[in-house]
């Protein structure tokens, strides 16, 4: 049966009510960045004015806080099989914490690099020896070289697409893959080696890590992620350790004269990294020194103590050593720096 009249006007009404509406929401959201949809027909002829449904917002990460981690239970527990929706979600929130971890970590030691160069540590007149000792429970020397690596270890953390540990001596021995390749191609690297290990169930140690960068001194960029890399990575050799000949037994008076030679005079400080101190580190003395006879290693390259040398100069400059320098000083320094940037150039060029 058709409609009546009285029928028709009504649902014309309705309609006009409906686009009236649709007008009055779409002027209302004029000026931001969501405008209302387009007003959709009933089957009756008459339009529909409920809200449409909008698009979903976007992803935004949670701030991660301890008490997501669950609760560690005493007895181990003895399940098999798929894991169950609960534990899929307690598994995310305990792999966050480990990503958290390594975020942690570089920021820890970006923080004691800009303590150290801006001279924060000075307060009631402390320095940097005594700021290591209270903060960190390190020596001064185990934190300018966890400060010398925190850049790299930013980069591989914010590389990772899934949170695995980052060993220490692992970001120790890229730093020379660093020289020459940079932070960002040798964080990617990193990564990739750890991600194609992972699928291979291969472990990725310290000497694997050195066969990476062994590759690297003569591999081109686009290589240093491939299969192929990977794999004379993991089956390349250890490095030989130096062979330790003993030699025969020397009286206390040698054995005292030879230590020295080997650590160099208590009032120069250590070299290494930047150590401020002149004191003799105390410990149980000089490993090279076993139950009085001398053990023979072969002595450091001159360039190895000179880039340690270099590495101790540049903390100390960060910490503040040049201001108040003379500027015929400043200019000499300059100067014998480009001359040894040279030098090192022209070496690199012939290998």
């Amino acid at each position: 049966m058709s409609p009546t009249r009285q029928e028709i006007r009504a649902q014309r009404s309705a309609a006009a009510e409906a686009r009236r509406k649709a007008e009055a929401q779409e002027t209302d959201r004029e000026g931001g960045t969501e405008r209302a949809a387009p007003a959709v027909p009933a089957p009756a002829g008459e339009v529909d004015p409920s809200p449409t449904s909008t698009a979903p917002e976007p992803y935004r990460p949670q701030p991660f806080t301890p008490d997501l981690i669950p609760e560690p239970v005493e007895v181990e527990v003895d399940t098999e099989g798929d894991l169950t929706p609960q534990e899929v979600d307690d598994l995310g929130h305990c792999e966050a914490a480990f990503a958290n971890g390594n975020r942690a970590e570089w920021m820890k030691w970006k923080a004691a690099h800009a303590v150290r160069s801006r001279r924060l540590y000075r307060r009631d007149g402390r320095t940097w020896p005594d700021y290591c000792e209270d903060r960190f429970g390190e020596s001064e020397s185990e934190v300018n070289r966890r400060i010398q690596q925190w850049p790299l270890l930013k980069a591989i953390t914010e590389q990772q697409d899934r949170p695995r540990a980052i060993p220490d001596s692992h970001v120790h021995r890229l730093l020379p893959m660093v020289e020459q390749h940079g932070q960002e191609l040798t964080a990617r690297a990193y990564v990739a080696l750890r991600g194609w290990a992972a699928e291979r169930r291969h472990r990725v140690t310290a000497d694997v890590v050195d066969g990476l960068v062994e590759l690297a001194r003569a591999a081109e960029p686009p290589a240093l992620t491939t299969s192929k890399t990977f794999q004379q990575a993991i089956e390349a050799k250890p490095k030989p350790k130096p062979a330790r000949s003993r030699k025969k037994e020397a009286a206390p008076a040698d054995v005292e004269t030879a230590a020295q030679e080997q650590s160099g005079p208590v009032t120069g400080g250590h070299p290494n990294l930047g150590d401020s101190t002149g004191e003799a580190p105390a410990g149980d003395g000089d490993e090279s020194v076993v139950d009085a006879e001398i053990v023979d290693d072969p002595p450091p390259h001159q360039a190895i103590q000179t880039r340690d040398l270099l590495q101790g100069l540049l903390a100390e400059i960060e910490a503040g050593a040049l201001h108040d320098a003379p500027t015929e000083t400043l200019k000499d320094i300059s100067t014998a720096a480009l001359s040894i940037a040279y030098a090192a150039d022209e070496v690199l060029k012939d290998r």
